[in-house]
């Protein structure tokens, strides 16, 4: 079963379906478009803008922003996968957007200095090996003055309405520990303040998470690593997903999360 955490690594999995489903299945929650929106109005876009996005995905939100910079504009879409940049080009066949998608390295962005009037990064940084590089990239093909704006969620703040306390937090850190940069939401406020970014500014968004999307984050995959690495016992294990199953079947399931919207000038 692939895992969540490899977000960073799609190509290498042979099962970008899997990311598609989540993002798919994320996307379409009403949590996650408000805080969508809210980035949308916070980038300041109109027709003749230039937007750029790190870590597109399936090319979703370009389109939209594409939407919004139209006539004179373009929305690009950069992403590390093959895969991603590939359905973000199947889906934009037909729309006549102004639209570009682009395999690129989040690290080295290929554009010159000032090439974007806003740049923008949606819950992917945390994927990179280095997000303080990544959002000085961010700031450096932002035009002076233009806007960058980057939504990260912090698994700290990962909740889950489980009668085992312990065991919970076990699973949670589990999962929080196997994301490359398990906390990065609380740190990016910092990290736009290092990189020189003007007139810095985050709030919090708390996310509402179905049992489909919880459980990608901590269910069976991470349950398996959790019980490889002697996290939890096998017996732990079992226990966790009868819960989970018995939460769901009798309507009882709640989870949330706490992500920050932060953005600044370049």
């Amino acid at each position: 079963m692939s895992h969540l955490a490899q977000f960073g690594r799609i190509d290498n999995t042979a099962n970008a379906d899997y990311f598609i489903r989540f993002l798919d299945a994320a996307c379409a929650e009403a949590t996650f478009q408000a805080y969508k929106n809210r980035m949308n109005e916070l980038l300041e876009l109109k027709p003749g803008s230039r937007v750029l996005d790190v870590g597109c995905g399936t090319g979703d939100d370009v389109r939209i922003m594409a939407k919004l910079v139209a006539p004179g504009g373009q929305a690009v879409g950069v992403d590390n996968s093959r895969a991603m940049i590939a359905e973000a080009d199947k889906r934009s066949v037909g729309t006549k957007l102004p639209t570009a998608f682009k395999i690129a390295d989040t690290l080295a962005l290929p554009y010159t200095d000032g090439s974007f009037d806003a740049t923008r990064a949606d819950r992917s940084l945390m994927h990179v090996p280095d997000p303080a590089l990544a959002i000085a990239e961010m700031k450096r093909v932002t035009k002076p003055g233009g806007r960058v704006v980057v939504f990260e969620v912090d698994f700290g703040a990962l909740m889950i309405d489980a009668a085992d306390r312990v065991l919970g937090r076990k699973i949670i850190n589990a999962w929080s520990d196997s994301v490359r940069n398990g906390w990065l939401g609380r740190r990016i406020p910092r990290l736009f303040h290092e990189a020189g970014l003007k007139e810095v500014a985050a709030v919090p968004h708390t996310l509402s998470l179905t049992p489909e999307i919880a459980l990608l984050l901590v269910g069976q995959a991470t349950v398996d690593l959790a019980e490889k690495n002697g996290t939890i016992t096998p017996n732990e294990a079992a226990a966790w997903l009868d819960h989970m199953d018995a939460l769901q079947r009798e309507g009882r399931f709640f989870s949330a999360m706490t992500g920050f919207l932060v953005w600044g000038n370049a």
